[in-house]
């Protein structure tokens, strides 16, 4: 069976490879374990070597991909240091970027991400936890931006891709999501009163427990 081409101009062939198999990987569609086949992505894309190669390099510097001598190429597995190492550095620049936030933010931002979090939990009851992943994301980043700090969003961007990628495990167990989204409202809501001490607080509970839950996944 041949396999469907997927359509690519030649324009940043090498960024557009790698945005591809990115999203895969960030997706779950490549699970961790997966081994890269280069000739089936070869034929895919319909590309050549050189940038399929580039692209994964990339992912390999970003810690997407592993590289095996003699053995192959793979979707990377987690290792439980990695994810300690990088929810510890969220933690501390999130509740950093609540602090600074709460200077700039205006209110009718928090209440449009408290709306959002109430829809998500009534999706996730639903058994649809995707608009919980957006509203996640949306609120972390307006945080994050509302924070004017440049450096710290330059450095939480460096965490993003990864982050997102062990976010995709919460979803295993639906309980996770809704307990995720509880506490957003609850910063959102020490937010929206000036609680400042209090949402730095829940930030950091928060963070703390996303850790705890992805490192027993991975355990």
């Amino acid at each position: 069976m041949i396999a469907k081409q997927v359509e690519f101009d030649n324009r940043n062939l090498y960024e557009r490879v790698y945005i591809y198999l990115r999203d895969k990987i960030v997706l779950n569609q490549l699970p961790p374990g997966s081994r890269i086949n280069y000739e089936e992505l070869i034929e895919e894309l319909g590309v050549s070597k050189t940038p399929l190669r580039d692209g994964i390099n990339r992912l390999q510097q970003e810690g997407l991909i592993e590289v095996k001598p003699r053995s192959g190429t793979y979707v990377s597995i987690p290792k439980v240091k990695d994810i300690v190492e990088i929810y510890d550095v969220r933690k501390a620049l999130e509740c950093e970027a609540v602090q600074l936030a709460s200077l700039s933010i205006p209110k009718t931002e928090l209440k449009s991400l408290l709306c959002e979090a109430e829809q998500a939990e009534a999706e996730i009851k639903k058994g649809n936890p995707e608009p919980f992943f957006q509203a996640d994301r949306r609120l972390h980043r307006t945080i994050i931006q509302y924070s004017n700090n440049r450096r710290l969003i330059t450095f939480m961007e460096t965490l993003e891709l990864q982050i997102k990628w062990f976010a995709i495990i919460i979803a295993k167990n639906f309980d996770r999501p809704l307990q995720a989204n509880d506490m957003h409202k609850k910063i959102l809501t020490a937010m929206y009163h000036s609680k400042v001490d209090e949402a730095k607080k829940r930030m950091e509970e928060h963070i703390e427990e996303i850790k705890l839950y992805t490192v027993a996944d991975y355990s």
